[in-house]
């Protein structure tokens, strides 16, 4: 039996096999997501309006009250005393607006406010001075009868009875007292000075009376 094998006429030139031409595949389709596609949209749309946001805030400018000078613990506050800064809004901030100032003209600094400083509402306060149960004692104190240190408003001391040779006196019944300074006054020719102090009711005479005999001493104690 015979077989008879049939080529090309370019393969039996070439004395080669036949070549057979690959198959063209169709392009594969993409599958459209509608679901992410729309969150995209809405994540851009966000970011968008937050970087908006972010930029009016930013650009926002808010006139606000600011001290002018150091004001300290218990001063009464003047309108000498403020001062208006433009500042970014900032809700964090807890400003008096400019517009607002006369409503804490007249009220007492809560707290030591140095120049500079953002006024808040938490910074005044409207009690009085001295607050119920104290009194406001004016003590002159001789030269070397109180620290060299300057006493700062709100500074807790304790006030003693000095006998005439500045020996402390060990009296029992004229026990130290303490006492929060409000002021001290400038010294005097001879180096005194007054110094008003809040004191309880009960010991206000009695400071009162060293002061007027001219034998009172402040004190400041550690964790005072």
């Amino acid at each position: 039996m015979t077989t008879t094998t049939t080529r090309t006429a370019a393969g039996a030139a070439e004395g080669g096999p036949r070549m057979v031409a690959a198959p063209i595949l169709p392009t594969p389709r993409r599958r459209r997501r509608p679901a992410l596609l729309a969150v995209g949209i809405v994540l851009a749309v966000v970011g968008g309006l937050a970087a908006y946001a972010l930029a009016a805030s930013m650009s926002t400018r808010t006139a606000v009250v600011v001290a002018a000078a150091d004001i300290p613990w218990g001063a009464t506050i003047a309108a000498a005393d403020l001062v208006e800064a433009d500042i970014a809004g900032d809700p964090a901030l807890a400003t008096v607006p400019w517009a607002d100032r006369g409503t804490i003209i007249g009220q007492r600094a809560a707290s030591d406010i140095h120049r500079g400083a953002l006024i808040g509402r938490a910074d005044v306060t409207g009690v009085e001075i001295p607050p119920a149960g104290q009194v406001l004692v004016g003590v002159a104190v001789k030269p070397g009868r109180q620290p060299a240190t300057a006493l700062a408003p709100g500074q807790k001391v304790i006030v003693v009875h000095t006998a005439a040779d500045a020996r402390t006196s060990t009296n029992a019944d004229e026990p130290p007292v303490a006492a929060v300074v409000l002021v001290a006054g400038p010294a005097d020719a001879a180096g005194g000075r007054t110094v008003d102090v809040l004191v309880d009711e009960a010991d206000a005479a009695l400071v009162a009376g060293w002061s007027a005999s001219g034998a009172a001493s402040i004190l400041v104690v550690a964790g005072r």
